[in-house]
């Protein structure tokens, strides 16, 4: 019998499964055979699973290391000697959280997928509970292996090329695994959700009342055609886009207030095309972990305390085209003059540019997190429908399909303006490429998808990232080194280190290339 080292406190953060460093088993302490029981043991096993994914480095990480972040005027080092420049150790502690959280969650939801076999239903009704607590766990596993190949494999687009440990199973203490390959990594993520679809097609469970807080069929379809457009296999990638955009029941959110109430709200009744969330709520609320302190110690806003801003370059991308309701949901602008953004029509002659064009973040942990309903813990985006609409117009792009992928990108841009945009014309595949890039860079921004966008999109898009100088350009920001203007795509850093804890831990892993 294993020894379940407070397996369901929502507020212990299991080792990672492969770290070989459990304390030993002591008699007449609580196993897991004894603590999963019921239907409800699985329930809490999965919320405490999620609970671990709710991390915000990841999110912190993408925006800071490419171009939607720029340092705030408050920043006191925060980042600026890591991430901003580029710098990667192997000890680096953004690498270290993004592993250790997806496989500690990925310990628990292997005790949910096993222990399902076990539990004995009280009816046939709570059976389905049973079932739908599996499904969820499938489909969050797949999600936590698809997160770690995005960040850590050099090249998702080979199958020979490594990934992370695969932990498609309760790995023992004593055994000490190599990493697998994206080819392997693929074949359990598309064999978990494609498992977890067939239970959810039979599963007669109640709906839960917040139910993009939970994974869903929904869920699995788009995490499908996430990991088939990672891997450039665009054929299914439009397959499962489709499946979701056309069956799902979920809409595009179409006007100024639907839009801002996904990211301001959580509401579940006023959020539009939300596909699914990490729930947080003030109860859950630490300083160490919520979203909002990723941006700010205590305030965002001009007489507060933010160390980082949106970024000069990204406010220039919303501002080019007047109307879009993006622009409001990302830069805070309808404070008072002394809490909103101050904006530097000449912010590239300006003597002290830190202190005289301040982008107040908005969006997703910034100003609007500022709410005695959720105490500074906005809820974190993880799918939302948009995504599979750039998707789709990835797919048509990869079948030479250029009108097709304009019109795409057009329904998403006529859903976030006041008016019909016109659809974009593209000269050639690279333009397209770069449209999607462009239009999924203001559409995501800030919900963890740049750098792994820049990773697997740039080269196609025949670009990088774009900071402007100013956002760096002031003496007073003291950046060590050279100024962070760019990182070439072919360098190593795009493929994250595996964590020295876990090289310490493991000596059959290999670390990657560079590190």
């Amino acid at each position: 019998m294993k020894k379940i080292y407070g397996l369901l406190l929502l507020s212990f953060a299991l080792l990672v499964s492969c770290d070989n460093q459990l304390e030993p088993f002591t008699p007449g302490s609580l196993t897991e055979e004894v603590a999963i029981t019921k239907s409800s043991d699985l329930t809490r096993l999965m919320n405490s699973g999620m609970n671990i994914m709710t991390n915000r480095a990841e999110y912190v990480f993408s925006s800071v290391f490419t171009d939607e972040a720029a340092m705030g005027f408050n920043n006191g080092g925060q980042g600026i000697r890591l991430e901003y420049v580029f710098l990667m150790l192997q000890d680096d502690p953004t690498a270290s959280a993004i592993w250790s959280s997806s496989y500690g969650a990925m310990a628990r939801f292997n005790r949910v997928i096993d222990f399902s076999s076990t539990v004995v239903a009280t009816s046939a009704a709570d059976q389905q509970v049973i079932d739908r607590a599996k499904a969820e766990a499938l489909v969050l596993r797949a999600a936590c292996h698809l997160k770690v190949m995005s960040y850590f494999s050099p090249n998702p687009k080979d199958d020979s090329a490594l990934a992370g440990v695969l932990a498609n199973r309760i790995i023992a203490t004593s055994e000490f695994p190599r990493r697998a390959t994206n080819g392997e990594f693929y074949a359990s993520i598309h064999a978990d959700l494609d498992a977890a679809i067939a239970i959810f097609n039979a599963n007669t469970a109640p709906a839960y009342t917040n139910k993009t807080a939970y994974a869903s069929k929904a869920l699995a379809q788009a995490l499908k055609a996430r990991a088939y457009a990672l891997k450039g296999d665009y054929p299914n990638a439009l397959t499962n886009a489709n499946l979701v955009i056309n069956t799902s029941g979920i809409t595009l959110a179409t006007t100024a207030a639907e839009y801002a109430a996904v990211f301001h709200t959580h509401n579940e009744a006023a959020n539009k095309e939300v596909i699914f969330r990490l729930k947080r709520t003030a109860v859950q609320n630490s300083q160490a972990s919520n979203l909002h302190n990723g941006w700010a110690s205590v305030t965002n806003r001009r007489n507060g305390s933010p160390f980082y801003e949106v970024s000069r370059a990204l406010y220039n991308q919303f501002a080019a085209t007047p109307g879009d309701n993006r622009l409001a949901v990302n830069v805070f602008t309808t404070g008072t003059a002394t809490t909103s953004s101050l904006i530097d029509p000449n912010y590239t002659t300006s003597a002290d540019v830190k202190n005289t064009d301040i982008l107040v973040l908005q969006k997703h942990g910034g100003q609007s997190a500022l709410t005695s309903a959720n105490g500074f813990n906005p809820d974190f985006m993880v799918c939302r429908l948009s995504e599979m609409y750039f998707i789709r117009a990835e797919a048509k792009v990869a079948a030479g399909d250029l009108t097709g992928a304009a019109a795409d990108l057009k329904i998403i841009m006529d859903a976030r303006f006041t008016t019909a945009q016109p659809a974009p014309v593209f000269a050639s595949a690279q333009a397209a490429w770069k449209g999607i890039l462009d239009e999924r860079r203001k559409e995501l921004s800030f919900e963890g998808f740049r750098f792994i966008d820049l990773k697997r999109l740039g080269t196609l898009a025949g670009a990088s990232l774009d900071r402007d100088p100013a956002d760096y350009a002031s003496a007073s920001w003291n950046i060590p080194g050279a100024n962070p203007t760019n990182l070439s795509l072919t360098s190593y850093k795009w493929a994250l280190p595996i964590p020295q804890a876990e090289l310490n831990a493991n000596g059959g892993i290999q670390q990657n290339t560079g590190y």
